[in-house]
């Protein structure tokens, strides 16, 4: 029988009872014949799971997977197994998707470019919203989806605005590193690398939920900085073995950067003892953004080298401050 589903949409769940039902809600209101909802239920230990077979049982597009808990990344990979579609698309479970969002994807899919990106919201519990239009140029000719991010610059990295070819995901085996905080950081710069076309969608396809006190995000943990350092080393290794252009790999490098930057912003917020092991692992772990030469590079390597760490640290602190 031929595979007419053009979209998968994975949705990982796990204890977001409070939030389910308005992002399926959200999904069932766009249905088209031509998606399928896959519901990975990570091991909720609240009303989720139930919640799930429910929907599973009234809707036929929607299945489900329950599975023992191992976190986001292991979610979305076990969806990736599960999918059909000719594009995948991550969905998560407390946020919700825009009206007309799976419309426009479907749109963007004749085009059969191994990557769609779309724009994305962020809303508040006091009901402010901010809306991210981050297309600020056009596509140019036979222009790379690395070389488009490199040239937007500080813009979201987050999976669920991205929707790429399935084959695309096997063929470079472009699942989630498992175990890590902020895996997206370390998914998004290959899944760019290795898409050769790509388009976009400038209506918000996304609403991101920000202040969920089941989210990660905001929480003040080592272990977040810890993983950067992961992310940096997986991204810095895939620079040295892949065979890379030049250009590709100076965008991988400025990825590095970003990320070990990001650890020295949260350096000064840990304990005493914390930012000793931390301290260890910056100056060990400096080697990563050797390679790299930019302004902001040079600058960073030459406050360490004179100031060392903790006062580049706060420096940076001192700086964001200023700028907000």
């Amino acid at each position: 029988m031929k595979n007419d589903i053009v979209l998968s949409i994975i949705v990982p769940v796990y204890n977001v009872e409070k939030y389910l039902d308005e992002c399926l809600e959200s999904i069932i209101k766009n249905y088209d014949q031509k998606i399928e909802v896959i519901l990975v239920d990570d091991g909720s230990k609240d009303n989720s799971s139930v919640l799930c077979d429910e929907y599973a049982k009234e809707y036929n597009f929607i299945t489900v997977i329950h599975k023992e808990n191992g976190g986001l990344s292991s979610a979305r990979n076990a969806g990736i197994d599960k999918a059909k579609g000719k594009y995948i698309w991550f969905v998560d479970s407390d946020d919700y998707i825009s009206d007309s969002s799976i419309s426009n994807i479907l749109d963007a899919a004749r085009k059969s470019t191994d990557l769609i990106i779309g724009n994305y919201s962020v809303f508040y519990p006091n009901g402010n919203r901010e809306i991210y239009q981050d297309f600020k140029f056009d596509i140019k000719e036979n222009m790379k989806p690395y070389e488009y991010f490199y040239q937007l610059g500080n813009v979201s990295y987050a999976a669920v605005r991205f929707i790429i070819r399935r084959e695309i995901i096997y063929k470079y085996d472009l699942r989630f590193m498992e175990g890590i905080y902020h895996e997206d950081e370390q998914w998004t710069p290959r899944v760019l690398c290795t898409s050769e076309t790509f388009s976009v969608i400038k209506p918000t396809i996304y609403n991101y939920r920000l202040g969920n006190s089941n989210s990660i995000m905001g929480m003040v943990n080592p272990k977040k900085s810890y993983d950067k350092i992961i992310i940096c080393n997986s991204l810095y290794n895939i620079s040295k073995k892949s065979d890379f252009s030049k250009n590709m790999i100076e965008y991988l490098n400025s990825r590095i950067l970003h990320n070990y930057i990001a650890i020295l912003n949260e350096y000064s917020k840990y304990s005493k003892e914390e930012r000793k092991k931390l301290f260890k692992i910056l100056k060990e772990n400096l080697y990563l953004i050797d390679d790299y030469n930019s302004k902001k590079a040079t600058v960073i390597k030459w406050a360490i080298k004179f100031f060392g760490i903790p006062i580049t640290s706060k420096l940076l602190s001192i700086r964001n401050k200023i700028s907000r």
